[in-house]
């Protein structure tokens, strides 16, 4: 037999002759895909509420700190109302190591079923990780529940792919030579910052760009940004690390190698060049690469002619930067080498003759 109080009553915990105080039943569920799944076994919601949208199993009380979405079931049970009474809300309160958090949490209005109430708090998981998270409701220290579920929270696992290399294959990317682009996926339904780290020849380097904000995407959020791709010696290992909060770091890595680099005299590659003749010297890069200049030196058996002569690159469509350079032969005969640097990396020297 269900028993009438009125709301008075019940923010003072009386009993009116009941053998133990009344107390809320608390169910905890968590958010998978399209529905809810009960983490609290021994805390079921009633059939009696008919409450729709929860999944037909159960789920451990592991949460994904700041991703996981739950949902709190506080059921009045044999505390019956009369049609003209409200209930009182419930206070729902997340301890974190003993420490209320200030997670937002929002409850609903009232839910009637004939004379039985109940409401429904919804909030994200704790952002911190921890492995005492504790969940109570109720109105008063008279009429009140802790859920005796531990709860834990840990970082969401982050799924980081570096797009420009085919998955399961050797990554080579060449040096100062524009952007690589990586997708980062994080689960749950709610926006994620997310720093990427780097490592270049095993030594850490400043983070390589700000952290990466997801964006909900079908029950996950998700990303796409452009990292520069690093100045680093031919065969350096690259490896990028992206990190949520203090989880564990999810790697990729690929191989810097020198970029293909082009240079040509305007006499063809069978130059009968005199003292004092000019040719023309043209330098091909890949598009994009930094910076956008060209070092030219020249020597004669041996001897330095022209020192770090810059040569602007513009940018074709092709895919290429392209610049060029009028040189005067030197009036020596003898062996002219011509050696062009860009972003550090050498191109392939032209040594012709001066005759």
């Amino acid at each position: 037999m269900k028993h009438v109080y009125p709301l008075v009553l019940l923010l003072a915990g009386c009993t009116s002759g009941l053998t133990t105080d009344p107390q809320p039943v608390v169910s905890v569920l968590k958010q998978d895909g399209d529905c809810f799944a009960l983490m609290t076994v021994d805390s079921p919601i009633s059939p009696i509420l008919g409450i729709s949208g929860t999944c037909n199993y159960t789920a451990t009380p592991k949460l994904f700190a700041g991703a996981d979405f739950i949902e709190v079931v506080v059921d009045y049970g044999d505390v019956a109302f009369s049609g003209t009474t409200s209930a009182p809300r419930p206070d729902v309160v997340v301890t974190v190591d003993g420490v209320v958090s200030d997670v937002p949490i929002e409850i609903s209005d009232e839910y009637r079923i004939g004379g039985h109430a109940y409401f429904i708090a919804t909030f994200y998981a704790p952002l911190e990780s921890s492995s005492n998270v504790r969940i109570s409701a109720g109105v008063n220290a008279g009429f009140q529940t802790v859920s005796p579920v531990v709860f834990s929270t840990i970082p969401p696992p982050v799924g980081f792919t570096l797009l420009d290399c085919a998955q399961g294959s050797q990554c080579d990317l060449p040096g100062a030579t524009g952007s690589a682009h990586v997708f980062i996926s994080v689960p749950g339904q709610v926006s994620q910052l997310v720093s990427i780290h780097a490592v270049l020849g095993g030594i850490t380097q400043p983070d390589p760009v700000p952290p990466a904000r997801t964006q909900v995407v079908l029950g996950h959020s998700e990303v796409t940004t452009a990292v520069p791709i690093p100045n680093a010696p031919d065969q350096t290992t690259w490896v990028l690390a992206a990190q949520l909060g203090d989880g564990i770091p999810t790697e990729v890595s690929a191989t810097i190698r020198a970029p293909t680099l082009i240079t040509k005299l305007s006499c063809g590659t069978a130059c009968n060049l005199a003292p004092g003749d000019v040719v023309g010297l043209d330098i091909t890069a890949p598009t994009g690469i930094r910076p956008l200049e060209a070092l030219v030196d020249t020597r004669i058996n041996g001897v330095p002619q022209l020192v770090g002569a810059p040569v602007t690159l513009v940018q074709h469509a092709d895919g290429t930067a392209v610049g060029a350079l009028a040189l005067t032969a030197p009036t020596t005969t003898g062996s002219w080498q011509i050696d062009v640097t860009i972003a550090g990396y050498p191109a392939p020297a032209i040594v012709t003759s001066v005759q």
